[in-house]
């Protein structure tokens, strides 16, 4: 174990390990060490007679809010992978960050945990430490501590939790590749394109609700003009009116497509995301298997069984990431063919739109009827941006789910 560089005496004390190593740990249903590598040995400082039989919090550190490990294991209870970043403490209280892939298999779970390197994990450490603060002060118990930590990354623009540990872990893997000086992976390079697609549609969702949220001044701003213009029931009136009729069905459809829990664009995200996570972790079961070739026996621990165990899960995990590449592809048909839809029938707003201008200037713009109908003309022009922002991404998505389930299964 090394001081942190620069660090004042007595400051905590940083583990030293490297970006190659890999934690490995197996426990049971209740948390409790079943087996582990080398690495989680050396780097925790227990001996294996203290690691075996022991809770897995025996390496927990405080400045891991306990809302962490309530997400881990809300998950793990629904049978679904999750990754985290932990910040652990060794045998003589130095501390380590790991970020930790951990999966479900039968008679308890199993974790591997890498190195971070990216500016992520700065990040983390401070909504950690807002996080725990709360906790420690007892204004937040472990449901409540996952929340603020839900509502903190959301303010850093993700949607939800899933949405941020695939993106953390594409970028942690890209990173460790490019600091190792290994040839850029194929698929990882494939999570971080659908990553970035992802987080745009995201924001084209957002400046979507926006536009269409300012249009529904419009239709009254109209109404307004036309009790000033004309007698009630006239040219100017009846436009509004079929414009506002117009208008309101399509708000509905727009509110199912981005808005609410389980819309289009979310359940896009989320099953990608899902989607993404499973190929970062196969990734790091993979380089498990081979780092347990060269591990030295144990006694005590079954490394051929733990092997076997590991190519079981990377069986079960492509099942499983297929599943979800086509769950995430089926979600993104669905959503460009919405796109087409609310794009149609934008068709139809815009008929009515051009009569608006048409008696504008037959009343020579009098009454400020023509300022209005400008105003359509941009939130109209928006609305078409970010309909075909979000049309063009979802194909993007789709097509890349696409191609990885065509291609042969590992």
């Amino acid at each position: 174990m090394t001081a942190v560089a620069g660090s004042a005496p007595g400051a905590e004390r940083e583990a030293d390990f490297s970006l190659q190593d890999l934690f490995f740990s197996r426990t049971d249903g209740r948390g409790v060490i079943q087996s582990g590598n080398d690495v989680f040995c050396r780097v925790s400082g227990f001996d294996w007679s203290e690691l075996l039989g022991a809770p897995h919090r025996i390496v927990r550190h405080p400045d891991t809010p306990r809302g962490v490990f309530w997400l881990m294991w809300q998950a793990l209870g629904r049978g679904e992978p999750i990754g985290a970043y932990v910040k652990n403490r060794t045998r003589s209280g130095a501390f380590y960050w790991v970020f930790a892939v951990v999966l479900p298999i039968e008679g308890g779970f199993l974790s591997i945990r890498l190195k971070p390197s990216t500016p992520i994990l700065a990040q983390v450490r401070e909504v950690y430490g807002k996080v725990c603060a709360q906790e420690t002060a007892g204004t937040l118990d472990p449901k409540g501590g996952a929340a603020a930590l839900e509502a903190a990354l959301a303010s850093l623009g993700f949607a939800n939790y899933t949405r941020f540990m695939a993106h953390a872990l594409g970028q942690e893997l890209s990173a460790r590749d490019t600091r190792l000086g290994r040839i850029a992976d194929a698929d990882t390079a494939r999570l971080l394109e659908i990553s970035t697609a992802l987080d745009r549609v995201a924001i084209e969702q957002r400046r979507l609700l926006g536009s269409f949220e300012a249009l529904q001044s419009v239709p009254n701003n109209m109404r307004l003009v036309a009790s000033r213009l004309e007698p009630s029931g006239g040219p100017v009136s009846a436009i509004s009116e079929n414009y506002r009729a117009s208008a309101n069905g399509i708000s509905e459809k727009l509110r199912r497509f981005v808005t609410g829990r389980d819309n289009l664009c979310d359940l896009v995200a989320r099953e990608a995301s899902r989607a993404l996570f499973l190929m970062g972790a196969s990734r790091v079961v993979a380089e498990m298997r081979e780092q347990f070739k060269g591990i030295p026996p144990v006694p005590g621990l079954d490394y051929a069984a733990e092997s076997v165990r590991l190519c079981e899960l990377a069986e079960s995990g492509e099942k499983a990431l297929r599943a979800a590449m086509a769950q995430a592809l089926d979600h993104a048909t669905v959503l460009s063919r919405s796109s087409h839809e609310i794009r149609r029938q934008m068709l139809g707003l815009e008929t009515i739109r051009v009569l608006g201008r048409v008696e504008s200037g037959r009343l020579r713009d009098a009454g400020g009827l023509g300022a209005t109908i400008d105003q359509l003309d941009m939130f109209h022009s928006e609305i078409r941006t970010r309909l075909e922002a979000i049309l063009k991404l979802s194909e993007e998505i789709g097509t890349a789910m696409a191609s990885n389930l065509a291609r042969p299964a590992a």
